[in-house]
């Protein structure tokens, strides 16, 4: 694997040549220079290309420099400090993003933050102490306010978001997320149907609403200025809307287009769509050189690329119809968008080209809508609101149709027949039966193949950090947890009952890690010691040989635990009681055990409340897992536990436990509970209501097998089920193309969800 240093580089000098690749050949001065002058600065093209790509090295190896004195590079996990920036205010999970201005090692960049229930100001500079872990993510203990915001566009974006609050009520993280960018309050279930539905563009900002905006003020402006001043008027209100979201790179981008195009309208040129497009991205890459890397803005230059090839498309006669026109964009930038959302999510949205049709639309009018309701009131926002609501109509309809959303794991296997299917259409319907000459295809080619070094460095990147797995294994009546870290370190966090009917270590758990290729676990936890979840860990110890075994240290007569003491003994494997404050750091991947203490197992004899719980932790990822603690261990954690965004219910779901407190301070996306056949009752009807009442995703290992959850720290994917017969295989990988098996508690053993955003990780947009 190449050096991280290499790597940057050839990531930010193939961008920057790609840039001047396209920029000169198309004569980008035609915007501001005599054609003739233009012409012959694009005959320079070996010249340029030359240059071009030692800009990009020196930019690339700069950035690969910051890289290295990023926080993410310097700290350990454990307690940190430091001076901040903020970005925007906290959402209701806590989250936020922002700017490293002193830290220990002299460090530097941006950190996601936790903040728990404190809610410091947007653009605040604050001291920060808290719980470093890899990703870039700081878990704030403590926190003091030195400086009240500063600038215009903290406070601003304060003020509009809480006028949109009081306009729009539940509809506020929508609005939020569409005009200003913030998406903290946005449900994660409303993100995952946009997703689905090929809308998610229109939850980030992107050059489409800077588009909108921009065209919207045109047409006002016609009234009263000539159609070029018009135009230049219009882009210098979209560069201030720019600044108020803080320069994101498809917004920027969008504003240096419309730039452009401004300046070619007043000085009555026509310049190619490619040449203006090309431009644009340039001088993204050079205000932040580190947008070449990014998802979101690959995503925001290939829709734009793939609207206008695919307008071209169109005889000249159907140009004039807009609804023509919309359908040829909408399908232009699905084709060239599926490759990149299939690299990088592993989700491609066929639905999106007839969601878009209605969807844009409605958007064009929602927008615009939503920024006159800031002065208009509630009169304007009402109307507003039903457009709103039409759009979340059709985005639940495209995300519910047959084939809508097509998932995978993400990467370039995903990737490939999506680049082939694309390519070969672009090719096809480009040709029009008049043949290309090598000569003319050569600059695509060379910026198709300066793009491919990006996405194998990015795929190199990738693979390095790798993602983490938990699989929830079906064990019946119990419970057993696999831990795949992203360098293919394995820990296992019970193994599963044991009684007449059979031994779930030997049955179960061994069989399936050594599918996995597993020869030795790092890490065997033993919650506590009942049989249900210590009846497999002799099997486990016997077969597996753990590097450290962690478990409540309260010591139990029962034979079962007995044997599990002389399979420690005869191993001679490591052993340590887990407490409170106990971390340990597996391949970026934080282990935190949060209960119990040294005081607890004092006064507590019950197994079950004295079950080892652990924090585990990834990026932006965070899973609690739970043993069989009740009311009384979760009563002391609450202030403790954090927002997850999966939880493993405690004690299968019984009565006794997830409380509607503990609920709140976890308050998880998704829950898991581990039960078989049972005559408790387990999981208690009690438990499945509170859970549904918080619009928690609830899945069962009795109703569909093992769950599989899978992040890259940024993403999470859950699947349940596992095919056993080619028939089953055919079936499931049919259900899960189609999104048919869209119930969390479904049968069908074939359950998948589309890959889910974390909080404050990763915006991505067109």
């Amino acid at each position: 694997m190449a050096p991280p240093v290499t790597r940057l580089t050839l990531a930010y000098g193939a961008g920057l040549w790609t840039g001047l690749t396209f920029l000169l050949p198309h004569a980008l001065l035609w915007c501001l220079v005599p054609p003739a002058i233009a012409g012959v600065l694009g005959r320079r093209f070996a010249g340029v290309l030359v240059a071009a790509f030692a800009l990009g090295t020196l930019a690339g190896t700069l950035r690969a420099v910051q890289r290295e004195a990023h926080c993410s590079a310097v700290w350990r996990p454990g307690a940190q400090a430091a001076t901040l920036r903020l970005h925007d205010a906290a959402g209701p999970r806590g989250t936020t993003t922002a700017d490293v201005r002193h830290a220990a090692e002299g460090c530097r960049g941006t950190l996601r933050l936790r903040l728990g229930e404190l809610r410091p100001p947007a653009g605040a500079r604050v001291v920060a102490v808290g719980a470093y872990r890899p990703g870039g993510v700081l878990r704030v203990a403590h926190l003091r306010v030195l400086e009240a915001p500063r600038g215009w566009r903290y406070p601003m974006r304060e003020a509009l978001a809480r006028r949109l609050r009081g306009l729009y009520g539940r509809r506020a993280g929508l609005v939020e997320a569409m005009v200003i960018g913030r998406r903290e309050d946005l449900p994660p279930s409303l993100r995952n149907t946009f997703a689905a539905a090929g809308l998610a563009h229109l939850l980030a900002i992107s050059g489409l609403h800077v588009g909108l905006l921009a065209g919207w003020l045109v047409l006002l402006l016609r009234r009263v200025a000539s159609p070029g001043k018009a135009w230049v008027l219009s882009a210098a209100a979209s560069w201030g809307y720019v600044a108020l979201l803080g320069f994101p790179a498809p917004a920027t981008r969008a504003a240096g287009f419309l730039t452009l195009h401004a300046a070619a309208r007043l000085r009555q040129r026509h310049p190619p769509r490619s040449a203006v497009l090309a431009v644009a991205v340039f001088a993204v890459m050079l205000i932040e050189p580190a947008a070449v890397t990014a998802v979101g803005a690959w995503l925001s230059v290939a829709a734009v690329w793939g609207t206008g090839a695919a307008a071209a498309w169109l005889p000249a006669a159907r140009r004039r119809h807009p609804a023509w026109r919309l359908a040829a964009a909408s399908a232009g930038a699905t084709l060239a968008t599926a490759p990149i959302t299939a690299f990088a999510f592993g989700t491609v949205a066929p639905a999106g080209v007839a969601a878009n049709l209605v969807a844009v639309p409605l958007a064009g009018v929602a927008v615009p809508g939503v920024i006159a309701s800031l002065a208009a009131g509630e009169l304007v926002a009402g109307g507003a609101g039903l457009v709103l609501a039409a759009i979340e109509r059709v985005a639940g309809a495209a995300a519910a149709l047959p084939l809508g959303n097509v998932t995978g794991r993400s990467g370039l296997g995903f990737a490939v027949p999506w680049t082939a299917l694309s390519v070969a259409v672009f090719w096809a319907a480009g040709r029009r039966g008049r043949p290309r000459s090598l000569v003319r295809r050569l600059p695509a080619l060379a910026a198709t193949a300066s793009w491919l070094l990006v996405a194998l460095a990015a795929a190199d990147r990738r693979d390095g950090e790798g993602s983490l797995t938990l699989h929830v294994l079906d064990v019946g009546q119990g419970d057993a947890i696999a831990m795949r870290t992203p360098r293919g370190r394995w820990v296992l966090v019970d193994a599963g009952p044991r009684s007449a009917a059979g031994d779930a270590g030997r049955a179960v758990v061994v069989p399936f890690l050594r599918r996995q290729g597993v020869q030795r676990l790092a890490v065997l936890v033993v919650s506590h010691g009942d049989a249900d979840h210590l009846g497999g860990a002799p099997a486990v110890l016997r077969q597996l040989d753990p590097e450290l075994v962690l478990e409540p240290g309260q010591p139990l007569g029962t034979r079962l635990y007995l044997e599990y003491l002389a399979a420690l003994d005869a191993g001679g494997v490591p052993w340590r009681a887990a407490r409170a404050g106990d971390t340990l750091v597996i391949d970026s991947v934080v282990v935190a055990v949060l209960h119990p203490t040294a005081r607890w197992l004092e006064r507590r004899v019950e197994p079950n409340e004295n079950s080892v719980v652990l924090r585990v932790s990834y990026g932006c990822f965070d899973a609690v897992l739970t043993g069989d603690i009740g009311e009384p261990a979760e009563r002391v954690l609450l202030q403790s536990v954090g927002q997850s965004e999966v939880l493993k219910v405690g004690h299968h779901g019984s009565a006794g436990s997830t409380t509607p407190e503990w609920l709140d301070a976890v308050a998880p996306a998704a829950a898991v509970i581990s039960v078989g056949r049972n005559a408790y009752g387990h999981p208690a009807a009690t438990v499945l209501r509170r859970l549904a009442g918080r619009g928690t995703a609830v899945w069962r290992t009795d109703r569909g097998g093992a769950v599989t959850i899978e992040t890259d720290g940024r993403y999470l994917t859950i699947i349940q089920g596992q095919a056993t017969t080619l028939w089953e295989g055919i079936r499931c990988r049919i259900r899960q193309l189609s999104r048919l098996s869209g119930s969390f508690s479904s049968r069908s053993g074939c359950t998948r969800r589309p890959p889910v955003s974390l909080p404050s990780c990763s915006t991505t947009s067109r």
